[in-house]
């Protein structure tokens, strides 16, 4: 399906928000895409565009995070962020949170891809992914 163009004008005519907006994601992308390729990157515009679609959408999964995990979920999370790195055990002492939903909790981070495991068995590690 091919993208429908945005007006330039509305029929008031006013600028079309959208359109302004359109044009600032281009211009952000050639300008990037041409300041990394001066530095002696090889990329092309196509390849920013989905760096800044990521990133977009990144910024808005962070912002909803508080609606998607629960509040112990969080608690876990946030204490992921403090320590970095650590196990089931001392997340569960330190939150005061049942080891079990610990663990649900940090199966689902794993899942949202906002946590990784480290080893297998007593050995496991959690650590936060940047």
């Amino acid at each position: 399906m091919a993208k429908d163009k945005l007006k330039k004008h509305l029929s008031d005519g006013s600028i079309n928000p959208r359109y302004l907006e359109e044009l600032k994601r281009k211009t952000l992308i050639e300008s990037t895409a041409s300041s990394l390729r001066l530095s002696g990157i090889n990329i092309t515009d196509k390849e920013v565009e989905q760096m800044v679609r990521q990133s977009i959408n990144e910024k808005k999964f962070n912002k909803n995070i508080k609606q998607i995990l629960s509040s112990k979920q969080l608690t876990v999370l946030e204490y992921l962020i403090k320590v970095k790195e650590t196990a089931p055990g001392q997340i569960a002492g330190k939150t005061k949170i049942a080891r079990p939903t610990v663990n649900q909790a940090l199966d689902k981070l794993i899942r949202l891809k906002k946590v990784e495991r480290i080893g297998l068995g007593r050995g496991t590690r959690y650590k936060i992914i940047n």
